[in-house]
């Protein structure tokens, strides 16, 4: 990021000159524009010379998708951008100005915070503003919005923000082409066959092919000669596995039509990735040997395991659907885009077309049963195809994850290793030959491990922040006048997120405030600041986790808490300094 000053005569009379901030992010990074928007932080400047503050105005931003959330279009500042500050004559031989934006790019992001002092230059020999290249920016520049008043009784609305902007000149009105004009969706009957065709692709994604080629592997015969029986039963799984497919596109139809849900957005919620990835992983494990699953096992027949074939084959055509959903924008764009805002009956038909369209490939093998004595038969090989299938699925898993937010990776890795025990103890220390209680009781105890794990790591947490963001000036203003606490904490130390977790989570930190009367400060180290870690470095460490306990009464001399440690013994360590009796 750089910035950079400059003074030029203006055209108001009470104002006549005219002082320009501008602020360029690095290439592939942006900030938020002023005006609030449905994600991110409004970027504000602030400006103030000796005889006191001064009115800022901001360019327009531009709508564009948020690089974080595609789905989101938000006002955004990318670019060399200019923040006009009028200046009024005598206005002395320096200006403040205080930046405070959110930093972002495709990946990550971070606050800026920042307060620049420029020296004025002599003012009667300043180049006239009117003659820059920005000066019709400046004549559309806008007072500032005040960020507390977040649009409450206003449309935020995609719609609605478009033309607010175009109304400012910054978005001008298109009359869009297309590349291929033929395949824009604009009738029913064009939507119904595109969706058909697309739905048959499906089958061909990599977040889908490993299910079904395990399933079709399941029926890979032993013998030359094949029976009438096993004929039935390859019909009977290809018809309960389209069915399976076809009821979740009817479920998934009524759902969208009810809520209006977009496609796809159970998947821009953590919660569902989550579990979708830990179902992925437990699958995976079970083409390595470890583990047989009831219902879902997608390996060849163990023997002595109980089978049910129709609900196995009902549910795997679920779960190869469900799989499909992330993988399905590339062919469904344009079909939903002009589906998902017609009637719910319309709606309706396009997913359950799509629904048919995978599903045919099942319905017509259930047509020709006498193609399961076309089938290879069953041999070393097939072991392997499992094992090289559940590879894919461990990639599938790596694709959901990639999915998430860098800042639940730590847990969900927890969490499959939680499941890869599970599995181990499901598969390793039980099997049918033990007496029920027995084996279930192991079983039990290998699930509550998952679900033990699930809950403790993401436990719904008090929305009531606790912990401000470090802040120097403000960390200056309490020494001596108030019980501090800095905890130096980062991304990348999953020690500091465990203490975080537990010893310091929302509800603990809560308690200790009110009881010890104290502000709590964190001190973000994921990014290296210089100014931070020699903060850090004055406490006597190098390494975090850190906590200090700065006293009101003797804010010179902090007790500071190192590595792990109990709320015993933090709470034991705040009545030792501050003298309070614990509640």
């Amino acid at each position: 990021m750089r910035t950079r000053f400059e003074v030029y005569a203006g055209d108001d009379p009470a104002y006549p000159f005219l002082a320009v901030f501008f602020l360029t992010p690095d290439a592939g990074w942006h900030v938020y524009g002023n005006e609030p928007g449905p994600t991110g932080m409004p970027t504000t400047v602030q400006a103030s010379i000796q005889t006191g503050p001064l009115a800022v105005r901001y360019a327009p931003a531009l709508l564009l998708p948020d690089p974080l959330d595609p789905t989101l279009l938000v006002p955004q500042y990318a670019g060399e951008t200019p923040f006009f500050i009028p200046l009024p004559a005598g206005a002395g031989d320096e200006i403040q100005v205080h930046l405070e934006a959110l930093l972002c790019s495709a990946r990550t992001c971070y606050p800026v915070r920042e307060v620049f002092s420029f020296p004025l230059p002599d003012l009667d020999h300043v180049l006239p503003a009117a003659s820059q290249p920005w000066w019709p920016l400046c004549t559309q520049a806008r007072p500032g919005v005040d960020s507390a008043h977040v649009y409450a009784d206003q449309d935020l609305s995609p719609e609605s923000v478009l033309t607010d902007v175009q109304a400012l000149g910054a978005v001008p009105v298109f009359s869009p082409r297309y590349f291929a004009p033929g395949l824009e969706v604009q009738t029913l009957s064009k939507a119904a066959g595109l969706a058909f065709l697309a739905g048959l692709i499906l089958n061909f994604m990599p977040c889908v092919l490993p299910v079904i080629t395990l399933k079709l592997r399941s029926f890979i015969p032993t013998v030359d000669r094949v029976s009438t029986t096993q004929r039935q039963a390859f019909r009977t799984h290809n018809l309960f596995f389209a069915l399976g497919m076809m009821v979740y596109f009817l479920v998934l139809a009524l759902t969208i039509a009810a809520t209006g849900m977009a496609w796809g957005q159970i998947f821009q919620q953590p919660a569902a990735i989550i579990v979708l990835t830990a179902v992925v992983f437990a699958l995976a494990l079970s083409l390595f040997g470890i583990y047989d699953l009831p219902l879902i096992d997608l390996k060849g027949r163990s023997s002595g395991m109980p089978h049910h074939p129709r609900a196995e084959s009902f549910m795997t055509g679920m779960l190869a659907t469900i799989l499909a959903t992330p993988c399905s924008g590339p062919f469904l764009g344009g079909v939903l885009a002009w589906a998902l805002v017609q009637p719910p009956q319309i709606i309706a038909v396009v997913l359950s077309c799509i629904g048919l369209g995978m599903a045919s490939p099942y319905v017509l093998m259930a047509g020709f049963p006498g193609l399961y004595a076309r089938l290879p038969r069953a041999g070393a090989w097939t072991v392997q195809v499992e094992r090289f299938l559940g590879f894919l699925l461990l990639g599938t898993c790596v694709y959901l994850l990639g999915l998430l937010p860098s800042s639940v990776y730590l847990d969900v890795l927890i969490l499959l290793w939680s499941i890869g025990l599970a599995a181990w103890i499901w598969g390793q220390w039980t099997s049918l030959n033990q007496h029920p209680a027995r084996r279930w009781t192991l079983r039990s105890i290998g699930l509550m491990l998952v679900a033990g794990t699930a809950l403790f790591l993401f436990r719904p947490q008090p929305s009531v922040e606790t912990w401000r963001p470090f802040e120097a000036t403000e960390f200056a203003q309490m020494l001596g006048n108030d019980n501090v606490v800095l905890e130096f904490t980062a991304d990348w130390c999953p020690n500091c997120k465990f203490l975080e977790k537990t010893v310091l989570s929302p509800k603990q930190s809560a308690m200790l405030a009110q009881d010890f009367d104290l502000k709590l400060m964190r001190v973000d180290l994921t990014r290296h600041d210089p100014q931070l870690m020699a903060l850090l470095e004055s406490l006597g460490s190098k390494s975090i986790p850190v906590l200090a306990i700065f006293p009101r009464n003797r804010s010179h001399s902090p007790l500071v808490l190192r590595d792990l440690f109990t709320s015993e013994q933090l709470r034991d360590a705040l009545k030792s300094e501050l003298h309070v009796s614990d509640h």
